[in-house]
């Protein structure tokens, strides 16, 4: 099998491990198919996300990277700087894909640049939605804005003290309007005091919708 009879097959599954190409080749695929995948990975045919993960290389300019988090490390959600910045909710450009985990806090570095995935507790791993981007056949789970506000507040609890004059540093926007009662029932899900009063400040600095 050349390439070009590879990319037409494959066209449905853009995004493959090694174990989904195996189901979908069948008896094609041999030894001798593995080496095709290292030739193509030197060629840039393909891009190794990570080890075992793919993607058809003509979509390297095509693809938002936080699209690819969810398959690189799973169970995760995209959230924080990441989801914060999609929603508007901070200006910032953001050049690392960051999100959330139920397991252990890892980096990846692949052609799409960084992917940062952080520990939160089990019982806090929630608030996002699953969005199928059709045109790749692709789907990604995002937090929702007032979840990625909640996972921001938990993860950098150390550094934050809840003032009027840090939360403006980071210059959230006066925009958003966030459901008060999905905020707090995130908040309430980690189980934990800071991140509460955390919380609490921002109702008293941002405007609700």
């Amino acid at each position: 099998m050349n390439y070009i009879e590879f990319r037409q097959k494959m066209e449905e599954f853009p995004l493959f491990s090694t174990k989904e190409l195996r189901l979908i080749l069948g008896a094609e695929f041999k030894r001798s198919f593995l080496n095709n995948l290292e030739n193509w990975k030197k060629k840039e045919y393909l891009l190794q996300l990570r080890k075992g993960l793919y993607l058809l290389g003509y979509l390297k300019h095509a693809v938002d990277p936080m699209i690819l988090a969810s398959k690189i490390y799973a169970p995760s959600y995209v959230s924080l700087e990441t989801a914060l910045g999609y929603y508007g909710i901070i200006p910032e450009a953001v050049f690392t894909t960051t999100c959330v985990t139920s397991r252990e806090t890892k980096d990846f570095f692949n052609d799409f640049g960084k992917f940062t995935f952080r520990k939160i507790k089990k019982t806090a791993f929630g608030g996002y939605e699953t969005i199928q981007k059709r045109e790749f056949g692709i789907s990604f789970n995002l937090a929702l804005p007032e979840k990625a506000l909640v996972d921001f507040f938990y993860l950098n609890k150390n550094i934050l003290d809840g003032s009027q004059l840090q939360f403006e540093s980071y210059r959230f926007s006066d925009d958003f309007r966030y459901d008060k009662n999905k905020l707090m029932r995130f908040a309430k899900a980690f189980e934990n005091k800071k991140v509460l009063e955390l919380t609490n400040n921002f109702i008293k600095f941002y405007v609700a919708g």
